[in-house]
């Protein structure tokens, strides 16, 4: 039984390591078909994780987490709600884990101080999947604040002149502008020629009676008759 819990705790702890299989220590090109993952050595000990009570009690893992509690000497697993002891079967307390470096190695560190890193465990990559359908799209987020203007670039050279456009239609007359200053008077022309006489004028008032003249002188007396 506590083998098989054992075994459960491992699976869970590769789960972070995105391949098919794992092996690690000995012979790491050699793994058994029906495993995801396989320790072997002939040299070192696999270590659960070492905490004290405090420590243990402050975990809240996936259900089947393995720890070695350092105060009671035992392993214990959790069970989904609590930390039971493995060596009487008695509820109380708390886990386990492994280091990724990241770099497709794994870190087992001892109590005594001294560690076991494996080589890498990075598998070949298996074909690509097919692309999943396109989901629905998200909400338009909040638009951002507007940023700072940037400085003005340099002057570019001016363009060709373009392509003279159609005459445009003719506007409204304007308003008559002001009269333009007289200008200075010409020189005298020749004398022309003598005009036509003009109609004759109406006849004039008749003017008032002149004064009465002097009395002429006597004429000579005829002769008297027979």
């Amino acid at each position: 039984m506590k083998i098989k819990i054992v075994i459960l705790a491992l699976l869970f702890l590769v789960t972070q390591i995105a391949v098919a299989q794992v092996k690690i220590g000995e012979n790491p090109n050699r793994i058994d078909a029906a495993s995801i993952i396989e320790l072997e050595s002939t040299t070192k000990a696999f270590v659960l994780t070492r905490v004290t009570n405090a420590q243990m009690l402050g975990i809240k893992p996936l259900r089947g987490a393995l720890v070695y509690n350092t105060e009671d000497q035992c392993v214990f697993y959790y069970t989904g709600s609590q930390w039971t002891n493995l060596c009487n079967g008695n509820t109380t307390k708390g886990s386990f884990s492994f280091v990724d470096n990241g770099n497709g190695t794994i870190t087992i560190n001892y109590s005594d101080g001294t560690s076991f890193t494996s080589s890498n465990l990075t598998g070949p990559q298996g074909p690509a999947g097919a692309d999943g359908a396109v989901g629905p799209q998200g909400i338009q987020g909040l638009q951002g604040d507007k940023g700072d203007q940037g400085i003005q670039g340099d002057k570019g050279d001016q363009g060709d002149q373009g392509i003279q456009g159609l005459q445009g239609i003719q506007g409204d007359k304007g308003d008559q502008g002001d009269q333009g200053i007289q200008g200075i008077q010409g020189l005298q022309g020749d004398k022309g020629d003598q005009g036509d006489q003009g109609i004759q004028g109406i006849q004039g008032l008749k003017g008032d009676k002149g004064d009465q003249g002097d009395q002429g002188i006597q004429g000579v007396q005829g002769h008297q008759g027979d």
